[in-house]
């Protein structure tokens, strides 16, 4: 389909109806016009097709689809080159009237800051409704990491949206005023934009004041209070609230115990049902909730019935949420020159987060030997880079698969292989690593609860209307299996397990119908802990308070019961939360730190 537009490229190129004698003016005038036919018939098409990818561009599956897109291409292509024709006809304009080099510079100025300025507003719309719960840090952090690994469906979702938006309105600017200055003209041939005064003066203010408009107004749609929350002030709360984990006594137990960690990925307490504390009409996570209701299994909640830890803006994503509960701090990105070098782009970053001590750091000083399994790219967020630098972890992620044949080598489906072969590779993995003379810590990160609506396989039971609700439902199903199989193996009496969403999910208008005074919070449940909690209900925690809550587990015991911006769940010490208040801690964290940035960030 995209044939078509190059066509009209070619065709405006050979016929040259803009008679100019410099090819390489007349080849930038025939990409514009080719460029602009093919924007136009994509934004049309758009109206009609939903979930329109980069592969459309070339052909859709749909036969209906299909007559619809090849029509629409073929008459945007052809009104154009008419249009194109009849603009440039001898007796409408005078060709030595037409635009000087400078002013057209101007004019290529002024068109450039007015797309810009539309592509932020729309961008920064796209992402407040596209993802629930956004932050500016995610924003800040997404912008500034490599697509590598990243679910194509999102990046096809900028693209047809914001990208080709933007895009297609500026066409349009360009159109109306490329058609006033040939067809308009005022005494003695003078074409519009000669006759306006100070013209050079004027197109710089005006691509000034739409730059700084684009940018209040995308401001405005992330939350003014934010951005100036983010940028501009700062906290103390590290000073006064943040335990460095290197200073702290561990002392672990004669024999330690294994740690099977799984990263549930956008797992929520929302969605068990409202009579357990949840706010669905159907438990969609039966066989979890099962084994906190019987005892088998220990639910930290933030209310009397079962809960889970409060969210936090800055761990709203999956890097930010696994380094939240094995660090006790958050991933946060900054805009600082300084910052930027050492701690922005995390995928190829030398060091992430160098004076943070995490789970895996303290594991393998007690030798353990630490394994990250994933279905998806570990470079993705920078997560390789983390686990490798902190615990030495050994990654076998999407790419490991490949190489070591789990999968074929053009396998692919969401952001990477689904995880019924995940929890298949995994009993491998953990049998192997179990035969070891050493203390495992498998860490495993889920993905088909990912939204937009999970990834369903043809295995998915479809007991509910909502694709998500059976995603979600199949996901409990999946990890129940897991752990009953662990459960039936010798080195299960001697094995730790924690579940833990990452972070809220983001999906879009799921949670629609949710009374927006139910407070969601991300779902937890430790199984096996040689040790009992002296207070599970109504606690004020986040995911920070994990990464001390996952070494008791372990029956570690922790001098002064805290870690990082993390307290020990298990014990009878005040979160801090609990101490400052829930929205005040969160308010804080959000803010700049000095300590973070020097002691943190950069571990000087």
């Amino acid at each position: 389909m995209i044939l078509f537009p190059i066509l009209l490229i070619a065709v405006l190129f050979i016929v040259n109806v803009s008679k100019q004698e410099n090819v390489f003016s007349r080849f930038f005038f025939s990409l514009y016009w080719g460029m602009g036919s093919l924007g136009t018939s994509v934004y049309l098409i758009l109206l009609k097709v939903d979930d329109f990818q980069l592969i459309h561009l070339f052909r859709l599956k749909n036969f209906s689809q299909n007559i619809y897109c090849y029509f629409i291409y073929i008459m945007v292509s052809v009104a154009i080159f008419l249009i194109v024709y009849i603009l440039n006809k001898k007796e409408l304009y005078t060709q030595h009237q037409t635009l000087k080099t400078i002013d057209k510079i101007f004019v290529g100025i002024f068109t450039f800051c007015s797309w810009i300025a539309l592509l932020c507003i729309l961008s920064a719309n796209w992402a407040m409704n596209h993802f629930q719960g956004i932050s500016i840090n995610q924003i800040i952090f997404t912008l500034t990491q490599p697509v590598e690994g990243t679910d194509q469906s999102q990046i096809d979702s900028y693209i047809f949206g914001p990208l080709m938006q933007s895009l297609f309105f500026i066409f349009i600017l360009i159109f109306i005023f490329y058609g006033i200055n040939r067809l308009t003209k005022l005494k003695k041939g003078i074409t519009v934009f000669e006759f306006i005064r100070f013209k050079k003066l004027l197109m710089s203010v005006l691509s000034v004041v739409i730059l700084i408009f684009g940018f209040f107004i995308s401001i405005n749609e992330i939350g003014y209070a934010e951005v100036k929350s983010y940028f501009f002030e700062k906290s103390g709360l590290y000073e006064k609230a943040y335990v460095n984990p290197k200073k702290v006594k561990l002392t672990f137990p004669e024999k330690k115990r294994n740690l099977i960690y799984i990263f549930m990925e956008s797992m929520e307490t929302t969605y068990i049902s409202k009579d357990l504390g949840g706010a669905q009409k159907e438990n969609l996570l039966p066989n979890l909730t099962n084994r906190i209701q019987s005892g088998e299994a220990i639910n930290f909640s933030n209310t009397d019935t079962i809960g889970g830890a409060l969210p936090i803006r800055l761990t709203g994503f999956t890097v930010g949420g696994m380094v939240a509960q094995s660090a006790g701090v958050p991933v946060r990105t900054s805009l600082d020159n300084n910052t930027l070098d050492n701690n922005s782009n995390y995928q190829n970053l030398k060091q992430f987060l160098p004076g943070a001590y995490s789970l895996g750091d303290i594991l393998e000083k007690n030798g353990y030997q630490n394994l990250l399994l994933l279905g998806s790219d570990a470079n993705f967020g920078g997560r390789k880079t983390y686990f490798q630098q902190h615990g030495n972890y050994q990654i076998l992620d999407y790419n490991y698969a490949i190489e070591n044949k789990w999968i074929p080598s053009d396998y692919h489906v969401w952001w990477g292989y689904e995880d019924k072969k995940l929890f298949e590779n995994a009993k491998n993995v953990v049998t192997q690593a179990a035969s070891s003379d050493k203390p495992f810590n498998l860490t495993m990160l889920t993905a088909d609860t990912h939204f937009e609506d999970g990834y369903m396989s043809a295995e998915t039971p479809k007991l509910y209307a909502n694709q998500y609700s059976n995603v979600i439902h199949y996901s409990d199903q999946l990890v129940n299996e897991f752990i009953n199989w662990v459960q039936q193996q010798p080195f299960y009496e001697n094995t730790t397990i924690v579940i833990s969403g990452d972070h809220l999910s983001m999906d879009k208008d799921y949670f629609n119908d949710i009374s927006d005074k139910y407070q969601r919070t991300v779902f937890n449940e430790v199984i096996n802990a040689p040790i009992q909690a002296e207070y599970t209900k109504n606690r004020q925690f986040t995911t920070f308070d994990l990464y001390p809550t996952t070494l008791a587990a372990l029956g570690v015991e922790i001098e002064g019961n805290r870690l990082g911006l993390g307290t020990n769940l298990f014990s009878g010490t005040k979160t801090v939360p609990e101490r400052l208040g829930y929205q005040n801690f969160e308010d804080e964290v959000t803010k700049k730190s000095d300590y973070y940035e020097r002691k943190i960030a950069k571990d000087n």
